[in-house]
């Protein structure tokens, strides 16, 4: 960052809502207020402008510094706010922004990585228990009015692959050491993670999957990760294992998978699926057996999704007006 803003300057925000997110995702001036009321000094500093499904949006970015949004017009704003240098995104993909070839050298872009925690962790565990207790099988057969009994065994030390330990990885991994999981994982780094019994970089994935009762995806979606598990890759995974994925569509390979689970091969999946438009696009995702779709909501507290994000936010907004390097940077060259 630059060394600041000069305190005789008020900071000009635009936070931009998109109704047809839903109520989860709008931030209101009420909402804003109670998140500043934890830093009083730093919206004191700022003039904020509110905007809704990109009414009055071109008008209204002439002059900001700032700008909190999901979606925009990202393609045209080096001409409609020459003055911008950094947008805060209130969610963790940016997979919806890329390429990121738009993006000016001077302004930088930030995401909301860390807000669905704990929550995240949470469904992450509820899918492990789902899996290890056979609860996709189960509920086929009760929709089949079949009645057939599957036992299983305790989840306590039986393995699990974390494909991506950032933030939502490692709320999982955490969860699966609290239920005596054996945990590896991957990341781009390498770096240790506190709950991961061993970390490897992500060209050791073919080497992991043949280990894995289970594997949580939860990577970011870039031209380097669609696909990530692909047919060959699924099949190097061990008979009757299960797959938990909250990552962006292509991200696995979902004919592939589907063809997993109907031969019996996988012994199930539960995923997250980001939007109707996918779910409707993917041919035998609805019917498939031993598999559970979830539509993209488990991972988000409304009690305290919105108030994370404001505080993500409002660091940020404190370290841009210091001239402080922000938090969540995203970087141009990996796409997350």
């Amino acid at each position: 960052m630059s060394d600041g803003v000069p305190s005789s300057r008020k900071i000009r925000v635009y936070i931009e809502n998109t109704s047809n997110l839903g109520p989860l995702f709008q931030i209101t001036p009420a909402m804003l207020e109670a998140a500043g009321a934890r830093r009083p000094d730093v919206l004191a500093r700022c003039d904020i402008v509110f905007g809704i499904d990109l009414q009055g949006f071109a008008a209204g970015l002439a002059d900001i510094d700032a700008l909190l949004a999901w979606k925009f017009p990202h393609r045209d704003l080096g001409r409609l706010a020459p003055r911008l240098r950094w947008i805060q995104l209130p969610g963790a993909g940016v997979d919806h922004l890329l390429p990121l070839d738009w993006l000016a050298p001077g302004v930088a872009l930030t995401n909301a990585s860390g807000a669905h925690r704990p929550k995240i962790g949470e469904w992450l565990l509820l899918g492990l228990l789902m899996l290890n207790n056979a609860i996709p099988a189960l509920l086929r057969h009760q929709r089949d009015r079949s009645w057939q009994q599957i036992f299983s065994t305790g989840i306590a030390g039986k393995t699990v692959l974390i494909l991506g330990v950032g933030q939502a990885g490692g709320a999982a991994a955490e969860q699966a050491k609290a239920f005596g999981l054996r945990v590896i994982g991957t990341r781009r780094s390498g770096a240790a993670h506190h709950a991961v019994d061993a970390m490897y970089p992500p060209a050791a994935t073919e080497a992991l999957l043949p280990q894995a009762d289970f594997v949580i995806v939860s990577v970011p979606a870039t031209p380097q990760t669609t696909p990530l598990l692909d047919a060959r890759r699924i099949a190097l995974m061990r008979p009757g294992a299960g797959i938990i994925s909250l990552a962006r569509h292509g991200v696995i390979d979902m004919p592939a998978l589907i063809d997993a689970l109907r031969s019996g091969r996988l012994g199930g999946a539960v995923l997250d699926v980001e939007d109707s438009g996918v779910a409707a696009s993917v041919a035998g995702l609805w019917s498939c057996p031993n598999l559970i779709a979830l539509p993209h909501c488990l991972s988000n507290d409304p009690d305290q999704f919105m108030s994370n994000v404001l505080d993500i936010f409002l660091e940020n907004l404190q370290r841009f007006i210091r001239g402080e390097a922000l938090c969540n940077l995203v970087r141009r060259d990996r796409g997350y």
